[in-house]
C-alpha cells in the first residue's frame, strides 16, 4: 500500500514540476504573486486587495528565500494604485524581468505541494470513512485527485484555486473528526481549520452554512454526541475560526464600527444602511474591503463564452456544460458506476453522502445561480476533492460483492492516470474525447478552460523552430511577450502577409493586450477564412498559428479597430475576482 502511494505521489510530482517549467506566466498568476511578495516585503495586507492572504503568501515564501535582486528599472506607480492587484504585476514584471520566469518557477513548486497535501488527505480521510477497505478506498481517493487532469491544470500556478481546494477539505475533515468525538483539541482543530480557509479564498465562506447544516444532520441521525456537548463544541469552533481570520490579519481595523467602511458592493452596502453604524464588525479591515471589491465585482458580472456564444453574466447550464466536456470519460464513468452502486447496495443515504456531496453541490449550486462571474471550472475546484473522495468511498465500500466491480473501477482508475499522463503538459485545455478534446474545446469555453496565457514558451519554440524572426501576436494575457523572447508586433489594424499567432481567448471575448508596454483592449477577433486560411499550427492547443496570403482580402473594418477602441491608460485599474 505505502509504496503504490509513493509511487502515486512520485508520478503526480514529476508530471506537475515537468509541465509547469514550461509554461509561461498566465494572465492570473501575473497578479497573484506579487501579491503575495510584496505583502511579506512590507506587511501591508493592502496589497492582497481580492483575496485573502493566504495562498498568496505561501506561493511567495520561496521567492522571499531567494532574495531576488532587480534586473529591471522601477516603475512609478501613481499612490492611488500603491496597492492594486493588477499595477503591482506590471511593477513585479518590470523590476524583476531578468528573472521573472524562474520566480514563477519557484513559487508554483508551492502549488504542487499543496496539491500533493492534498492528495495525502483524502487518502487518510477515506481510510477513516471506509475502515473496512481502507486501503483500496485511500489510494483511490489520492489517485482520482492527482491525476484528474483539471485538477493538475492548477497544481502547476500561482493562484488560490488549488490553495482553496486544500483548505476546505481538511477542514470538513477536521469538522467530520470533531463530530465523531467532539474534544476540546478537535473543537480548536475544527475551528483553525475552518479559519484557514476563510483566509485561502472567500469563496470559503460557504462553509458555515454548511458546517451547520452537517452538525444537524449528525444530530438527527444521534451518533451518540450529547446535545450540549455538540452545539457548544460547534459555538466554539465558529468563534475560534473567526479568531482564525483576524490572526491572519495581525487584528488589523478589527473590531471597526461598520458605518466607517466606504463599501461599493450593494449587498454590502444593504446591510450597512440596515444596521447601526457603530456596530463593531470582528473582522480585519482589509477582509472587509476586499469581500466588498468581489462582491461588487460579481454583482457587474464579468464577459463569459459558452458553447460558442460569448456573454456577459452567468448562466445556470455553465458549470454542468463545463463537468460534462472536461471531465475526462472515465472520471466520468467513475461517477455513473458509483450512483449505480449508492442506488443499488444502500436502503438510504448516509452521513457520508451529505458530509461530500452537500458541500460540493453547494458550489456548484451557488457559482451557477447566483453568481455573474463565471470564468472557468477553476471557480468550483474546492467541490473535485469532495466528489472524488465520495466516488472513492463508495465504490471501496461494496468492492469484492462481485468481483467484476472492483475490476472494472481498478481498470477506470488507470484509465483516468493515463488520460492524465497522455495530456501532458498541456492541462489547461484538457477537454474529453465526447467534446473532440483539446483541439475543439474552444467550440465550448474559453479564458481558463483553455487559454489563460500560459503558451508563449511554446510560441518562441514554434518560432524558432520555423525560423520565425518576428510574428504578428494577438495574445491573450497580460506578460510582455519580449520576456520569453518573442520579437512581434500587434496587428490593430489589419494582417499584412505572413505568420499571425491568435491566442483563441481574444476569438470570443475582449481583454487587455501588451503591446510593448501599451496597454490595449483587443478582440474579439474576427478571424475571416478569406483573410487568414485555415490554422496552420497549433501551440499547445491556446494559440492557433496562420500564414496569412498575399492578396488577401481587406480585414473589416469593425474588425481593424476592435483593438484600437477602450484603450485604457498605462496604469488601467480593471478589478476582477481573478
Amino acid at each position: 500500500m505505502w509504496a503504490a502511494l509513493g509511487a502515486m505521489g512520485a508520478l503526480y510530482a514529476v508530471l506537475a514540476v515537468g509541465s509547469l517549467r514550461g509554461k509561461s506566466v498566465t494572465a492570473d498568476e501575473f497578479g497573484h504573486l506579487p501579491a503575495g511578495y510584496n505583502l511579506l516585503r512590507t506587511g501591508e495586507f493592502g496589497y492582497c486587495e481580492l483575496n485573502p492572504p493566504l495562498a498568496n503568501a505561501l506561493s511567495a515564501l520561496p521567492v522571499v528565500v531567494m532574495g531576488p535582486r532587480a534586473t529591471g528599472p522601477e516603475l512609478s506607480v501613481p499612490e492611488e494604485y500603491a496597492h492594486s492587484f493588477w499595477v503591482n504585476g506590471y511593477a513585479f514584471m518590470s523590476r524583476y524581468w531578468g528573472d521573472y520566469h524562474a520566480l514563477f518557477v519557484a513559487a508554483r513548486c508551492v502549488t504542487v505541494v499543496l496539491v500533493g497535501l492534498l492528495g495525502l488527505l483524502l487518502f487518510g480521510w477515506a481510510r477513516v470513512l471506509v475502515p473496512e477497505r481502507a486501503d483500496a478506498a485511500g489510494l483511490m481517493a489520492a489517485a482520482l485527485v492527482w491525476f484528474s487532469p483539471n485538477v493538475m491544470a492548477h497544481a502547476r500556478l500561482v493562484t488560490t484555486d488549488a490553495g482553496v481546494a486544500l483548505f476546505v477539505t481538511a477542514a470538513l475533515c477536521c469538522f467530520h473528526l470533531f463530530l465523531r468525538r467532539p474534544s476540546g483539541g478537535r473543537v480548536v482543530l475544527a475551528g483553525v481549520s475552518l479559519g484557514l480557509a476563510q483566509l485561502a479564498k472567500f469563496s470559503a465562506v460557504y462553509l458555515y452554512p454548511v458546517v451547520v447544516v452537517l452538525a444537524v444532520v449528525w444530530r438527527v441521525g444521534e451518533r451518540g454526541a450529547a446535545g450540549r456537548r455538540l452545539w457548544g463544541g460547534l459555538a466554539a469552533a465558529l468563534a475560534i475560526s473567526l479568531a482564525t481570520v483576524n490572526a491572519g490579519y495581525l487584528f488589523g481595523g478589527s473590531g471597526r464600527g461598520l458605518g466607517a467602511f466606504e463599501l461599493s458592493s450593494e449587498g454590502l452596502r444593504g446591510v450597512q444602511g440596515v444596521l447601526p453604524g457603530w456596530l463593531p464588525v470582528p473582522l480585519p479591515a482589509d477582509y472587509v474591503l476586499a469581500f466588498d471589491r468581489q462582491a461588487r465585482d460579481a454583482e457587474a458580472g464579468d464577459p463569459s463564452y459558452l458553447l460558442g456564444e460569448s456573454y456577459r453574466g452567468g448562466r445556470w447550464y455553465y458549470y454542468l456544460v463545463l463537468l460534462a466536456v472536461k471531465t475526462p470519460l472515465p472520471g466520468l464513468l467513475l461517477v455513473g458506476l458509483a450512483v449505480g452502486v449508492a442506488i443499488v447496495w444502500r436502503v438510504r443515504p448516509s452521513f457520508r453522502d451529505a458530509m461530500l456531496l452537500l458541500p460540493a453541490g453547494l458550489f456548484v449550486l451557488v457559482f451557477s445561480v447566483l453568481s455573474n462571474k463565471q470564468l472557468g471550472l477553476r471557480m468550483i475546484l474546492p467541490a473535485a476533492p469532495l466528489v472524488w473522495l465520495w466516488v472513492a468511498t463508495t465504490l471501496a465500500s461494496v468492492a469484492g460483492r462481485p468481483g467484476r466491480l472492483e475490476a472494472a473501477w481498478l481498470g477506470l482508475v488507470g484509465w483516468m492516470a493515463a488520460v492524465t499522463v497522455g495530456a501532458y503538459p498541456h492541462y489547461l485545455p484538457h477537454f474529453n474525447v465526447l467534446a473532440g478534446g483539446p483541439s475543439r474545446g474552444h467550440r465550448y469555453a474559453l479564458d481558463s478552460n483553455l487559454d489563460w496565457g500560459q503558451d508563449l514558451i511554446g510560441l518562441k519554440r514554434y518560432m524558432d523552430q520555423h525560423g520565425l524572426e518576428s510574428i504578428q501576436l494577438l495574445y491573450f494575457g497580460r506578460v510582455q511577450p519580449e520576456l520569453y523572447g518573442i520579437r512581434y508586433e500587434v496587428p490593430l489594424e489589419g494582417f499584412r502577409p505572413g505568420y499571425l499567432a491568435v491566442g483563441l481567448s481574444l476569438t470570443g471575448r475582449s481583454y487587455v493586450i501588451n503591446d510593448h508596454g501599451r496597454l490595449l483592449r483587443a478582440g474579439p477577433v474576427v478571424l475571416d477564412p478569406a483573410v487568414v486560411g485555415a490554422p496552420v499550427a497549433s501551440v499547445g492547443h491556446s494559440i492557433l498559428i496562420y500564414q496569412v496570403a498575399p492578396g488577401g482580402k481587406p480585414q473589416p473594418e469593425e474588425q481593424a479597430r476592435s483593438g484600437a477602441r477602450n484603450r485604457p491608460g498605462k496604469y488601467s485599474r480593471r478589478r476582477g475576482s481573478r
